[in-house]
């Protein structure tokens, strides 16, 4: 199922200024972990951005996850490019890998 729109809602109501954001922000709730937005890549009205959730392991920082999100304004719609955490690396090189990671982001 194409969660691309609802996807898009739901980051721009977590990162309402998202658009605001220049290179990084770190977003706090209490009880939950930070998360750290970075903007990879603007292209118009097409973002690459990263969000995660992070924490330090003996000096290291660990991805809990980080992915790499593809996010269009104007199209309304966002969708998931890479995936990572302390034991995966995954790419969105195919549909059925793309669908998956947006599966994820929108639970």
């Amino acid at each position: 199922m194409d969660h691309t729109k609802e996807i898009h809602t739901r980051l721009l109501q977590v990162i309402s200024n998202l658009r605001n954001i220049g290179t990084y922000a770190k977003l706090s709730a209490s009880g939950f972990m930070d998360l750290h937005v970075d903007i990879l890549h603007k292209n118009g009205n097409v973002w690459r951005i990263s969000i995660a959730h992070n924490y330090k392991s003996g000096g290291d920082v660990i991805p809990d996850p980080d992915m790499e999100v593809t996010v269009d304004f104007a199209s309304g719609i966002a969708q998931a490019e890479t995936f990572q955490d302390t034991y995966v690396y995954k790419k969105a090189n195919n549909v059925r890998s793309r669908n998956e990671m947006n599966e994820f982001l929108f639970i």
